[in-house]
């Protein structure tokens, strides 16, 4: 569907995520998740399919988005992007923000330029251009927690959107934590703090990851969230819970499955599960549990279980074993494991002794060649 004025409202486009709003996230959580446990249901069987890679559209939706209202898409995880084709000298785009998250916008496939929001405003995304035909990509760097953000347009200049084919041949799935979602990435040392300017999924290793190997990607991941057990010790809201939602704050906004569907998915979840101590039993029950979750809902899809790169080689020993174990317990043959080495200072850190750049561009390094060796990318 081609647009025939400037500006493009989201209420004329085909939106590639959607939420069912009025349905409550009533799972609680558990040692060993029993409520994941028990639903061997597939949420895509009656569900609408998702958007093919040959799908031509005015605007791109890369992520999960609640469409509840269908004017003002609200997006939060990071990692999420929005896309289109336009004629003309410009561009704007109409966001409003409940935080100050960061943006990095990439035109023509140029180098990214930084946006930061704020409020409900309008934003000018390119400018100068010459007149001709354009591409736009923008892409949120920061976690739901910095804030949540509707979008409600694009307004070229000069020109109008037109319509482009989905821009990639596959899909990927990151479900991890602080790590995957780039926390203190681009931060000058350990001792910095969280702060929204260092941290940028788009320098994280799925990310990177994905942009070699040609895939679209989503990043499910919050700070401080574990696979069984959160950094403070709790069982509240992990990332197992987390993961069925749009908006990972929001219990009542619940995601429809049947809008991605991956060909990889991957784990990497146990660094916070580790910070109290040795999570034992109620940890690889909850692996066990996840993974037969992930296999009802994406019958077909590649999981890998990876072994990030903050605990000590003592502790991820121990780790490594519970993940294995829950790997045979599932007798899945399209589980596959990947151990990633500890960091040790040799690449630097980020803020709060996380990854730095060097560091997650390894880990990409590391899953490319996983993946291009499992699955022959």
């Amino acid at each position: 569907m081609k647009a025939s004025a400037r500006w493009v409202s989201v209420s004329a486009l085909v939106v590639t995520g959607c939420a069912s709003c009025s349905q409550t996230d009533t799972t609680t959580a558990s040692p060993a998740d029993a409520s994941v446990a028990n639903d061997t249901s597939n949420p895509q069987d009656s569900a609408v399919a998702d958007v093919t890679p040959q799908s031509v559209e005015d605007v791109h939706f890369i992520g999960r988005f609640d469409t509840s209202d269908p004017k003002q898409p609200l997006f939060a995880y990071p990692g999420t992007a929005i896309s289109t084709r336009f004629t003309g000298t410009g561009i704007d785009v109409a966001l409003a923000d409940t935080g100050k998250n960061w943006f990095d916008v990439i035109v023509d496939n140029g180098t990214p330029s930084l946006l930061q929001t704020g409020g409900k405003t309008s934003f000018t995304l390119a400018s100068n251009l010459a007149m001709g035909t354009h591409d736009v990509t923008i892409v949120k760097r920061t976690e739901g927690f910095v804030g949540s953000v509707r979008f409600s347009g694009f307004t070229p200049k000069g020109g109008a959107i037109v319509a482009s084919p989905f821009p990639y041949a596959r899909r990927i799935e990151m479900i991890g934590d602080s790590i995957t979602c780039g926390y203190g990435v681009l931060g000058a040392n350990a001792t910095c703090p969280f702060s929204a300017d260092t941290e940028s999924e788009t320098a994280a290793w799925g990310a990177l990851a994905s942009k070699q190997l040609n895939a679209a990607h989503t990043a499910i991941a919050y700070s401080g969230r574990g696979l069984y057990r959160n950094f403070d010790g709790t069982l509240t809201d992990p990332m197992t819970q987390m993961w069925r939602r749009i908006v990972p704050d929001d219990s009542k906004s619940v995601w429809d499955f049947a809008r991605y569907t991956p060909n990889v998915v991957v784990i990497d979840l146990g660094t916070n599960d580790y910070a109290t101590g040795d999570p034992g039993m109620p940890y690889q029950d909850a692996y066990v549990a996840f993974l037969k979750k992930l296999r009802s809902t994406y019958p077909s899809a590649h999981i890998v279980a990876a072994l990030g790169v903050m605990l000590g080689a003592n502790e991820q020993a121990i780790l490594k074993g519970y993940v294995q174990s829950a790997i045979t317990a599932t007798g899945d043959p399209n589980v596959s494991l990947l151990e990633m080495t500890p960091q040790d200072g040799t690449d630097g850190f980020g803020c709060d002794y996380h990854p730095s750049a060097a560091r997650q561009q390894k880990m990409a390094a590391a899953l490319v060649t996983h993946l291009k060796q499992k699955l022959g990318w």
